[in-house]
């Protein structure tokens, strides 16, 4: 049975300034590689947007930005996810709604103004192209494969529950290891929380084709890392 959850998710991506579609003089980021760490050099290259953050001027209440998001998806007429994301680029903190599933770069600008509507001060435009750091908070759909495997039921993610709360750069580190020692190389990892009746930290592995096995595999590797990293 699927459970729904709350949780966040942190990742470093590349992004760069969207320069159409958008509303004149705002802030829209374009995500440029989905996965670093699956497609290593090989990322594709899709003519319709991926991942967008349309930036807004200032942090507002993840509660309200979800409520917006929610009433946004019953008048706009196409299909959207919404999250809430802050992203640090080069010691700059940018408060952001993360848009997946628009099929055309034309919907940016629609979805900007149905924001701005709701109250939501957009971002004045700027140039970006850099790496950021960046956690994306959402309601996440997961079924149990294990007592500590979890699989999404949307996309080609699974979450494998860990038991130390790590940094960033901590999680960096270990992965590198983890990937020196073991023979599964197709893909991408992140760390992230999970809150329910406790807050449970898990890393997010990405992959097309990944059996359970593996992931068991994976799974151990990243706790005994974990554990050495710590003593």
């Amino acid at each position: 049975m699927a459970l729904e959850i709350f949780g966040s998710i942190i990742k470093e991506e590349t992004l760069k300034t969207v320069e159409r579609g958008i509303i004149p003089n705002t802030l829209v980021l374009e995500n440029l590689g989905v996965f670093p760490g699956y497609y290593g050099a090989e990322m594709p290259h899709d003519q319709i947007p991926d991942s967008l953050f349309i930036i807004i001027s200032k942090r507002e209440p993840t509660e309200l930005l979800l409520r917006i998001t929610q009433n946004i998806k019953r008048q706009c007429g196409f299909e959207f996810e919404g999250a809430v994301a802050h992203i640090s680029i080069e010691n700059t903190t940018y408060n952001a709604i993360r848009i997946r599933g628009l099929i055309d770069f034309d919907q940016i600008g629609e979805l900007q103004g149905f924001y701005r509507d709701a109250g939501m001060e957009l971002a004045k435009g700027k140039n970006i192209e850099s790496q950021g750091v960046m956690q994306i908070k959402k309601i996440f759909k997961i079924t149990e494969l294990t007592d500590r495997i979890f699989k999404d039921e949307v996309r080609n993610m699974y979450y494998l529950k860990i038991s130390k709360q790590l940094s960033w750069s901590h999680f960096k580190n270990v992965t590198k290891q983890v990937r020196n020692n073991v023979t599964i190389s197709a893909f991408d990892a992140a760390l992230g929380e999970f809150y329910g009746s406790e807050i449970y930290d898990i890393v997010r592995i990405y992959s097309k084709s990944m059996k359970i096995d593996e992931l068991e595999t994976l799974h151990k590797k990243y706790d005994e890392l974990i554990e050495k990293s710590l003593v």
